[in-house]
């Protein structure tokens, strides 16, 4: 169980550095190294959505779990792209459409089911429409459903998005 919790700190650990932490006007973080994205992450869908399913990943690679967020959405609703980054699949798997896009570093999004007229090899930044939410998904056309891997492995999408910085107290004079 050790190194479960120790992979899970490494895991989120890689995940924050690679996060821009422009999100405070306290920040003093300088720029980021080059090759890694530029573009802040945002939610995938506008308004910001419910969640509707949460990350549950299982205890062995091999096992059941939930390797994403189920985001509420309706089918034919605008699907925006998490961050900047390339498509590097745009096809059918199994019963429903998805769309994966390269971040670099490793990075890697799913997102399903969406429709997107996008090939591969397509250049996107944050926020860039890469399709609508289709039919055929897990959470029967009521979601989409947003998956995030690091070097194969699945994490929470949403520490992209929520700030999990601790929070500093100043004083008050």
């Amino acid at each position: 169980m050790k190194t479960v919790s120790a992979l899970a700190g490494f895991v989120v650990g890689a995940v924050l550095l690679l996060v821009p932490a422009a999100t405070s006007p306290l920040s003093t973080a300088s720029p980021e190294p080059a090759g890694l994205h530029s573009g802040p992450w945002a939610w995938p869908l506008d308004p910001v959505p419910t969640v509707l399913r949460a990350f549950d990943p299982p205890a062995q690679r091999w096992l059941s779990g939930h390797r994403g967020v189920d985001l509420a959405g309706n089918p034919g609703a605008r699907v925006g792209a998490p961050s900047d980054g390339i498509v590097s699949f745009v096809g059918q798997i199994v019963d429903r459409p998805v769309l994966v896009i390269d971040h670099g570093s490793g990075l890697l999004t799913s997102l399903e089911p969406v429709r997107s007229t996008l090939a591969r090899g397509a250049i996107v930044s944050t926020g860039d429409e890469v399709g609508m939410i289709g039919t055929g998904s897990h959470c029967t056309g009521r979601c989409l459903h947003w998956g995030l891997r690091l070097d194969g492995r699945y994490i929470d999408p949403l520490l992209t998005i929520h700030d999990t910085r601790p929070s500093v107290l100043l004083p008050l004079d």
